[in-house]
């Protein structure tokens, strides 16, 4: 049995060639740290786990008082690197322990009323105002991710088509409407080259100091913009949310909006359709024959 000297950055090392984000290397590390820390406690470590410490870690972080979520995370990320270390170890501890079940909650939602006022309500016409109405534009016009926004490069941009880069490193091909194609032509000839500097990147959309824009500047950039128009606080990734259940209000098909959003597994997608309910109600009982139309 081959000895493992460092099963954690071994399994980090092997997700980030797969293409693993940074978010998710991060939280990965602090999980797996936690959990090597619990085994040294016991005297044990990753490479010497056996099942009833596993069992009993998950009992652990059942009693932390954490949020379902992130104990399935952790559980996952323990699964995830024994897994890797029975390649050379067997058996695997972790194999057979479920994972707290974790409830769904549905994604909050702005309604399109808001998002109108969002986007359409004036907005001034200096360099950071218009890539901010380009970004906000692309976020809910696009369904893109905060993070996919940030890696755009101006080749990304294709007439009304975007070449979108999501998790995992896989490409999509996102049209977007001409609001969005406006606002980011508005950009692109009047402010990005304003903001931009000798050494700036190809990015599509730009920091104040020429630098490629981060997720936490689009977080800043929506918060002033709520602000500026009085509308609640929340998240980038509430356009996204708007932008699937808007879509599906309006008749998109379920699997179309799957393969905007980037989604792997349709039933990531099918959230929506809780989101969408008074919709498909109505369409119900409208088409079907004993719908309540």
């Amino acid at each position: 049995m081959a000895a493992v000297a460092d099963p954690i950055a071994e399994h980090l090392d092997a997700l980030a060639a797969r293409g693993a984000s940074p978010a998710t290397l991060r939280a990965y590390r602090s999980d797996l740290g936690d959990y090597a820390g619990w085994l040294a406690a016991r005297g044990s470590s990753p490479a010497t786990a056996t099942r009833a410490d596993v069992r009993a870690y998950a009992a652990h972080l059942a009693a932390s008082g954490l949020a379902p979520a992130t104990r399935a995370r952790r559980l996952s990320a323990v699964r995830g690197l024994h897994r890797r270390i029975a390649v050379d170890a067997a058996p695997d501890p972790a194999a057979e322990i479920p994972g707290p079940r974790r409830p769904r909650r549905l994604p909050a939602v702005p309604r399109a009323r808001d998002t109108g006022r969002l986007l359409d309500t004036a907005w001034p016409d200096d360099p950071l105002s218009l890539r901010d109405r380009a970004l906000l534009e692309l976020l809910y016009g696009a369904g893109l991710r905060a993070a996919e926004a940030c890696a755009l490069d101006l080749e990304s941009l294709e007439g009304r088509t975007l070449r979108v880069t999501g998790k995992g490193g896989k490409t999509r091909l996102v049209p977007i409407g001409e609001p969005a194609h406006d606002a980011v032509a508005a950009w692109l000839g009047h402010g990005r080259p304003e903001l931009a500097a000798a050494d700036s990147p190809p990015a599509l959309l730009l920091s104040a100091r020429g630098r490629r824009l981060d997720p936490s500047g689009v977080r800043r950039a929506l918060q002033r913009r709520l602000r500026a128009v009085g509308l609640e606080l929340h998240g980038p990734h509430a356009l996204r949310h708007a932008y699937a259940t808007h879509m599906l209000e309006g008749g998109g098909d379920l699997r179309a909006i799957q393969e905007l959003l980037g989604h792997a597994s349709l039933a990531t997608t099918e959230v929506y359709t809780h989101l969408g309910l008074p919709h498909l109600r109505a369409a119900h009982a409208r088409a079907h024959p004993r719908g309540d139309g």
